[in-house]
């Protein structure tokens, strides 16, 4: 005799399973981003997948997934299988040295790969571009963190002044590698108190299939355009984009940082997250960290004697420099100083973002620091 189907039976039994998964889901925290196709079935990315509008995912062949570092860096070309011949060089930053508005295989990394500089004992120095779009400091000390399984020989950390300004959209970044950031706050004493909300681990509820269907969507989606990006070479849609014209070298004449004035420096300067570029010192141990001031646009049209550009006027900028090679000097650090190190044409716009020319210029002058570094 055939039973009878009760449906409201049914759909209890569905809820409840479905409540017990997503709990299971929560309580287990599987590395979903570990599963990935590239380095296997399509190569790896030149850089960390990145766009900036949904509305771009069809023409650049990337989404965000910047909320976990185990598909971030499994969708990237290095590997833990590191070469015995290969010196491997790290390099840490914002957008400009992401390489927005460039080609993948055009970005500074790139250029500092077709050298093909060798280091004393004979390895070859082969460039990863670790950067990410944002200049956030603890950002890039997780990253840091994390690229220290892939045994980095050196890492080249460009920073500019926005780099060590506390900033409270920061949070976003932060927020879902909240147990490695808690791990190195506790390690190293690390107080920060710019993130809103704090830093903790979140509920239960946010863990589950439910709460993180965004995050698996995303990690679905990166493996998908990674065909794509196999097949074109193509991951942001910016890097399709032509050439933006030079720069003008007129700028305001105005006195202002982001609502600041002279007479600010001093509260400005004792904001800056100096822990937390201590911090990465800890980080790396006997791995030499390398910081870079990244070159900007500086002006030398109207207003160039009170402004370098549209986002730095020259008081704070100067005071900055002089602040790092001070601080450098303290603790002992290496600080390459390239502030001005590119003519006006080198740049896609008024502040930091290089064109082609300037990442191949960029890379020549960093290429003998590089050598000199490894070979004193």
């Amino acid at each position: 005799m055939k039973s009878e189907v009760h449906p409201l039976r049914v759909l209890i039994k569905a809820i409840v399973l479905f409540v017990v998964i997503n709990i299971v889901f929560a309580l287990l925290n599987p590395p979903v981003g570990r599963l990935s196709l590239y380095n296997h079935l399509i190569p790896g990315r030149l850089r960390f997948p990145y766009e900036e509008k949904a509305s771009f995912y069809s023409v650049g062949y990337s989404v965000p997934i910047n909320e976990d570092f185990d598909a971030m860096f499994g969708a990237h070309i290095i590997s833990t299988r590191k070469p015995a011949n290969e010196f491997r060089l790290i390099l840490l930053g914002d957008s400009a040295t992401w390489g927005f508005g460039l080609p993948a295989d055009e970005t500074l990394s790139e250029q500092i790969n077709r050298l093909h500089i060798q280091t004393c004992d004979g390895r070859i120095v082969h460039a990863y571009n670790l950067a990410y779009p944002f200049s956030y400091l603890t950002r890039d000390l997780l990253i840091l963190d994390k690229a220290m399984e892939y045994q980095p020989d050196m890492v080249f950390w460009l920073i500019t002044l926005s780099t060590l300004e506390p900033k409270l959209a920061e949070t976003q970044f932060v927020a879902p590698h909240w147990e490695r950031y808690l791990q190195l706050a506790n390690t190293y004493n690390l107080k920060l108190s710019h993130f809103s909300p704090p830093i903790q681990e979140p509920p239960l509820w946010e863990r589950t299939i439910v709460g993180q269907r965004k995050h698996l969507k995303n990690i679905a989606l990166i493996q998908i355009f990674g065909v794509l990006w196999a097949g074109t070479g193509i991951d942001n849609h910016k890097s399709i984009q032509p050439e933006p014209g030079i720069p003008s070298s007129d700028v305001t004449g105005n006195l202002d940082y982001e609502g600041r004035y002279p007479n600010d420096a001093e509260d400005l300067f004792n904001s800056l997250l100096m822990n937390v570029l201590s911090t990465a010192y800890g980080v790396a141990g006997d791995v030499p960290v390398v910081l870079v001031n990244e070159p900007i646009f500086v002006a030398d049209g109207k207003n160039h004697l009170i402004r370098y550009n549209g986002f730095y006027p020259r008081w704070v900028y100067d005071e900055y420099r002089q602040y790092m090679l001070d601080w450098a000097k303290e603790h002992n650090h290496k600080l390459l100083d390239y502030w001005n190190a590119l003519p006006p044409k080198d740049f896609a716009d008024p502040s930091f973002h290089r064109r082609l020319s300037g990442e191949k210029r960029f890379a020549e002058l960093l290429a003998p620091e590089i050598k000199k570094l490894e070979c004193p």
